[in-house]
């Protein structure tokens, strides 16, 4: 008996995993995959027609030796060495480095307020049954859909010209930090040594971190108007396109049985709105956003080139028109970090859509 039950005490039964938990497991499992199918695309689309006319890596073993040096550029950073006028001889990853940051705290404000709008004005116009609202609001976004993003960024330069250069001595349409004007203005066209190449500030490469750092309060100033600036202009446009899913999300979840339940109980119908469905719409609100992500990065590229902002637009937009050399390509490291950025992002919105779920709560 002793040894039976010595026996049992040895046997481990395997750790019962939540559905929450094996969902994760699944969703990040796809992962790999879903990278190198995309690596393979890239390849595809960039790498293989150079190689072709250029008689390299023809055959199936060269075809999978170029994919795959390829593959090991792109996750040790081998990206090459810049071309652009702007930066000669400057690594294309330190590149990225030093411009990648102007755009990241350009979407950060541009997310805040495409949320701040998208998310109540969808779920009103879901709501609303009044005719003039749902017309105005598919009008809206129709126009949204089929306007050019750099018409709407011209119109606002245009509009903004001529009152920004008084007020501040500076030009609109120069990037995100002061122009050369303004700096002419201030100080005689002289730079401090914490800006590089006049467009490149430092030690963080977030230029209102960097003005904050070293106290330049009307580089500060400055920065963060013309900030605010392009990211309205990106929340204009892609708030439009948002609110043409969103609206159907809301629509759809408005008709369902246990809102009709709590209606017909005398729940106020601002409280049906703004809690219970609020609440249920929530994830599918993420979901969408996750799917119309690679429009949203394509609208802020379109309006940092039509800025002449110096970031992740202005390295898509330059090396789209300098392409046709060999090798590997400014624009192949530019879509290998958007691939990175999007699996990734929708693998983090797929589980937190998934933990927000008023269902999963009720089944955990």
């Amino acid at each position: 008996m002793a040894g039976r039950a010595a026996r049992r005490s040895r046997v481990r039964f395997p750790v019962r995993l939540s559905p929450f938990a094996r969902f994760v497991l699944m969703r990040l499992a796809l992962v790999p995959g879903q990278l190198v199918f995309v690596l393979l695309l890239l390849y595809l689309a960039i790498e293989e027609p150079t190689n072709i006319t250029t008689h390299q890596y023809l055959g199936i073993g060269g075809f999978f030796t170029g994919f795959a040096q390829m593959v090991a550029n792109d996750f040790t950073g081998n990206w090459g060495i810049s071309t652009f006028q702007q930066y000669p001889g400057v690594p294309i990853a330190q590149l990225y480095a030093w411009l990648l940051p102007n755009s990241v705290e350009l979407g950060a404000f541009a997310l805040g307020i495409s949320a701040a709008i998208a998310y109540p004005v969808s779920l009103w116009a879901g709501w609303t049954r009044r005719p003039g609202v749902d017309v105005t609001a598919r009008f809206t976004s129709l126009v949204g859909t089929f306007l050019p993003v750099f018409v709407v960024g011209l119109l606002v330069i245009a509009g903004l010209f001529f009152g920004f250069l008084a007020e501040f001595h500076d030009l609109p349409d120069q990037g995100v930090i002061p122009s050369f004007d303004w700096w002419l203005y201030y100080s005689g066209g002289n730079y401090p040594s914490w800006v590089i190449y006049q467009s490149v500030t430092q030690p963080t490469g977030f230029p209102l971190i960097d003005g904050l750092l070293h106290q330049a309060w009307l580089f500060e100033e400055v920065t963060l108007i013309k900030t605010l600036i392009q990211a309205l202009v990106i929340s204009l446009v892609y708030v439009t396109i948002f609110l043409r899913h969103a609206r159907s999300v809301v629509i759809a979840a408005s008709q369902e049985l246990h809102l009709m339940a709590a209606r017909s109980r005398g729940i106020a119908e601002r409280t049906l709105l703004w809690t219970y469905t609020a609440r249920r719409v929530k994830p599918t609100f993420l979901t969408v956003f996750a799917l119309t992500l690679p429009v949203y990065l394509g609208t802020q590229f379109v309006v940092e080139a039509t800025f002449l902002d110096r970031g992740a637009g202005f390295l898509v937009l330059s090396s789209l028109t300098s392409l046709g050399g060999g090798g590997f390509s400014p624009l192949e490291g530019m879509m290998f970090l958007l691939a990175v950025i999007v699996i990734f992002w929708l693998f983090a919105v797929d589980i937190l859509a998934r933990r927000m779920d008023p269902r999963e709560v009720v089944a955990r």
